[in-house]
C-alpha cells in the first residue's frame, strides 16, 4: 500500500513481503519519504496477519466515514511498537493521517523514529486498503 500526501512530497509505503510460519507475523517493507529525505525498514515483523487486515479495514473505515464523524481522531496500535497510526476525515473528500515508524534506517544508515503526516484523497486511501489486502492474500 501506498499513501500519498496531497502535496506530493511526502509518502508512506508499507509492502507485506512473507509470513513469519510460527507466529503468523506479517514481513513488511517500509519507505517512508518526506522529500528531502527517505527512510526505510526492512523485514521488518510489524504486524501480525489479523493486525495487517484490521489495519485495512481501519483506513477504509476512515475513507468511508463508518468509523467517526468527520473531525474526530482515531488512532490504531499494534502488538508491536514498531508502528501506529491515527487519522480522521476532513470534509470534502480528504485523510489527515499521522503514521509513526520506529527504528527507520536513513540513507546515510542512521536509525530515527519517523513521524509522517499526510493529507490524502478518499479514494487513495481506499485504494490503499484494497492493495494492503491484496499483498496479504498474496502471501499465502
Amino acid at each position: 500500500m501506498r499513501l500519498q500526501d496531497e502535496g506530493g512530497e511526502r509518502s508512506i509505503e508499507l509492502r507485506p513481503t512473507a509470513l513469519q510460519p510460527d507466529d503468523d507475523r506479517v514481513l513488511a517493507e517500509v519507505a517512508v519519504d518526506d522529500g528531502a529525505r527517505r527512510w526505510s525498514l526492512t523485514d521488518s515483523p510489524c504486524l501480525t496477519r489479523d493486525e495487517a487486515r484490521d489495519l485495512a479495514a481501519w483506513l477504509a473505515g476512515i475513507a468511508e466515514d463508518a468509523t467517526a464523524a468527520a473531525d474526530e481522531w482515531t488512532s490504531l496500535t499494534f502488538s508491536s511498537n514498531v508502528l501506529s497510526m491515527s487519522g480522521h476525515r476532513i470534509p470534502g473528500g480528504t485523510v489527515e493521517l499521522r503514521i509513526a515508524v520506529l527504528r527507520m534506517r536513513a540513507s546515510d544508515d542512521r536509525t530515527a523514529d519517523v513521524v509522517v503526516g499526510l493529507r490524502t484523497p478518499q479514494a487513495a486511501v481506499s485504494a490503499a486498503a484494497r492493495d494492503l489486502l491484496a499483498g496479504l492474500d498474496a502471501l499465502r
